[in-house]
């Protein structure tokens, strides 16, 4: 594993609001082995920064190419969320008006 990535998956777990306890209790792991993972002295499989890429919720590229976060946030965006319109036009108006109430709630932080 890169420098880059161990950076990165302590980034994600801190702004998934994980602890290490937390995430490794979640990942079934060690505390102690979560954080050689984080201090990039101990290897990971990709099947683990799949799994970390799930819990944190982020693109697993964002783990693992540069040149993927340095892109502009916008085009992230797009990448993550680009496939959204289509399938939210292929909704019914009554799916449509339920997925804009929850986003609104969530929003408000109702949610």
């Amino acid at each position: 594993m890169s420098v880059f990535t161990a950076k990165k998956l302590k980034e994600a777990r801190s702004a998934a609001g994980f602890s290490q306890e937390e995430a490794a209790k979640k990942m079934k792991i060690s505390e102690r082995k979560l954080r050689s993972i984080e201090a990039n002295e101990h290897p990971i499989s990709v099947d683990d920064v799949l799994d970390f890429a799930k819990l944190y919720k982020v693109d697993v590229r964002e783990l693992i190419l540069e040149s993927y976060v340095e892109e502009k946030e916008e085009l992230i965006l797009c990448n993550r969320y680009g496939s959204f319109p289509k399938l939210f036009d292929q909704l019914s108006d009554r799916d449509k008006e339920d997925v804009v109430w929850v986003i609104k709630q969530r929003i408000k932080g109702s949610i």
